[in-house]
């Protein structure tokens, strides 16, 4: 594990029902090895984000093609057959809050598995034909990454795991976050999946 004091730990910013943030989380732990990096993961609903800020380009018309959906949908499906990792779409398949999604993974944080909660999330949303993401399946999958079932159901719907998600927007606004994944270390900013090569040749290179 890398000490903080090294100047390699970066936050990882990031939503549950991010595709780019689904695609960039694949690819950490391979970053964290090959540059001696460690990842805060700091998962939030990105919509609360945007909104707080002012800024959702999601929440009218596509201001640029770039937010086109058949477009991005188009360069996700690439993106997965580079990285050589499964993708499902979401969208007319997975029912469910997906505040709750990432409320769910913030909910994992504050119980000390949060890395761990927010793959198991993605790997559900993103890598099955499941249909549905219950509070109940939440729970299940809780246990299956070592959490206790009654304490992460507590947890789920606590004002302490509300808070945690408005620390992770708040500070992710203060370090200049305006989208998801984002990447921050040393006052320095990567966003998007698409940055991930940026940030490994400057972690790489420093010292």
């Amino acid at each position: 594990m890398t000490d903080e004091s090294d100047g390699k730990t970066v936050d990882f910013y990031f939503g549950l029902s991010s595709r780019y943030s689904y695609l960039a989380h694949t690819q950490l732990d391979g970053i964290a090895e090959r540059t001696g990096a460690t990842f805060v993961w700091k998962p939030l609903f990105t919509p609360d984000l945007m909104n707080k800020q002012g800024q959702n380009p999601f929440a009218s018309a596509p201001p640029s093609g770039a937010y086109d959906v058949e477009y991005r949908l188009r360069d996700v499906a690439r993106w997965a057959r580079h990285y050589g990792i499964p993708y499902v779409e979401i969208d007319g398949r997975l029912e469910g809050d997906r505040r709750q999604f990432s409320l769910a993974a913030v909910a994992g944080a504050a119980l000390g598995k949060g890395e761990a909660m927010s793959k198991a999330i993605f790997a559900a949303m993103f890598q099955s034909e499941r249909r549905s993401l219950t509070d109940m399946e939440l729970v299940e999958i809780a246990v299956a990454v070592g959490l206790d079932a009654r304490a992460y159901s507590e947890a789920l719907t606590s004002s302490q795991t509300e808070a945690l998600h408005t620390s992770h927007i708040e500070s992710g606004i203060a370090a200049g976050v305006f989208g998801a994944p984002t990447f921050v270390c040393d006052g320095h900013l990567w966003f998007g999946n698409d940055r991930l090569v940026l940030l490994e040749e400057w972690l790489a290179n420093k010292n």
